[in-house]
């Protein structure tokens, strides 16, 4: 019954790689705002698993409303290594949400477009054009005309954060390319249940260590936290799966225009001239980015063990 029009959203009839890439990041910008609103109330890794777990039951949902096939044990061997990573990256990101202002989190996370070119040439042969290395320059000066007051003053912010956030970047650029070389062999629904069942069993054990119990009004948030995490997985790997790892980087730069639109209608936040200035460079390279995008090829090569 509903598997004609999931596979109309998330199949090749879809939205196009550049645009699945950027409603993904944004889906997963409102799900950091969420988080960053209950992590003063519950520890990092209760919020990752509660995220996961969620994340897994609408994962599920999808998984079993299109008949996608189970996985094979071949299958699940690179998506065990690549939950590793993906534990990771939400552990120390969701820390760093905790510890520091968004915007400083925001901020480092954009060298992660950056990690994402060199991990793609480094492990899946890409090769990234100068359209692609100036569409990355103009949109982190973009992140650096908007964010330089915010970044100069967080010297005296948690080391500790500071170092989860660049962390973060590397795991998560990692994690992306790691994805690429999955999804031209994976189907979506497959991936994203993996991506949420996979690391929430990892960090199941830290989370009971620290574990308190969510009132009922905080299961519906969390819920949304899944829900939110999973439809912004499933566009982020449709666009993978379609696109070259080094020119979807980019488009991780659109996460702060999100950020600008999400205070603007939820908290009235007006943005001033400085923020409009670097959102026009961000959105530069976007455009600049997406101005050619040759078909992926299949790469040949497994990441991970």
């Amino acid at each position: 019954m509903f598997r004609r029009p999931l596979r109309a959203a998330f199949g090749s009839a879809g939205f196009g790689p550049a645009m699945a890439a950027m409603s993904g990041i944004g889906l997963l910008s409102i799900m950091d705002a969420v988080i960053k609103h209950v992590s003063a109330d519950h520890s990092t890794p209760q919020i990752a698993l509660m995220r996961y777990v969620c994340g897994t039951l609408i994962a599920f949902a999808v998984f079993r409303a299109m008949g996608t096939p189970w996985p094979s044990r071949a299958t699940l061997r690179p998506h065990i290594w690549r939950s590793l990573v993906v534990a990771a990256t939400a552990l120390t990101f969701f820390y760093a949400l905790a510890v520091l202002p968004l915007a400083v989190v925001l901020a480092l996370s954009f060298t992660a477009p950056i990690f994402i070119a060199l991990f793609a040439a480094l492990l899946l042969g890409e090769r990234p054009d100068r359209t692609i290395i100036s569409a990355l320059v103009l949109g982190f000066a973009g992140v650096l005309v908007v964010l330089w007051h915010e970044v100069d003053g967080a010297g005296a912010a948690n080391a500790w954060g500071l170092a989860a956030a660049l962390t973060s970047a590397v795991t998560y650029a990692l994690s992306m390319v790691a994805l690429k070389s999955r999804a031209a062999h994976d189907p979506l629904p497959t991936i994203v249940l993996l991506q949420n069942l996979l690391p929430g069993f990892i960090i199941a054990p830290l989370a009971a260590t620290s574990w308190t119990a969510p009132a009922p009004a905080e299961f519906i948030t969390f819920f949304i936290i899944g829900a939110l995490g999973t439809g912004g997985h499933l566009l982020m790997a449709s666009a993978y799966k379609r696109a070259e790892a080094s020119r979807l980087g980019v488009f991780e730069y659109t996460a702060f225009i999100w950020a600008v639109g999400i205070g603007f209608f939820a908290f009235a936040e007006v943005p001033s001239l400085s923020t409009l200035a670097g959102a026009a460079l961000i959105v530069g390279g976007a455009l600049i980015a997406s101005r050619r995008v040759p078909p992926a090829p299949e790469p040949e090569v497994e990441i991970g063990p």
